[in-house]
């Protein structure tokens, strides 16, 4: 664990595109929890990026699909609305069969995990000092 929590202020800034308050609301505004969900997160993100490159190198668009059917959930467990709008629209795509259009979602999608990978334990980093 990094450290607890300085109360009075937010652990992302609004330029963050993390939707810190729905989250605290759903959390019952426990930072504790919301951080363990956040740490957590940035673990299992790893993984995810890797196997979806994997995936999408292979052209496995089932398994690609579940991955990205994987980061809506997740991506919305910790407020990251910008991966949750990513995440969605290519899942829609490639149920549809669409996949030439959901491949263009490949990029912005690794894209934003890498900015959150290194966002996230940044601002727990600053917010818990």
């Amino acid at each position: 664990m990094i450290g607890r929590y300085v109360m009075g202020r937010g652990l992302f800034e609004e330029k963050d595109g993390i939707d810190e308050e729905a989250c605290l609301k759903m959390y019952d505004n426990n930072y504790d929890f919301y951080r363990i969900v956040l740490e957590t997160f940035c673990k299992e993100i790893g993984n995810t990026y890797v196997n979806m490159k994997e995936k999408f190198a292979t052209r496995d668009i089932e398994s690609y699909r579940i991955s990205v059917h994987s980061l809506k959930g997740s991506g919305a467990s910790c407020g990251a609305v910008c991966l949750v709008r990513l995440a969605t629209e290519s899942n829609a795509l490639i149920k549809e069969g669409k996949w030439d259009e959901a491949e263009k979602f490949h990029q912005p999608i690794l894209d934003e995990l890498e900015r959150l990978m290194t966002l996230i334990p940044q601002r727990l980093e600053e917010k818990t000092k």
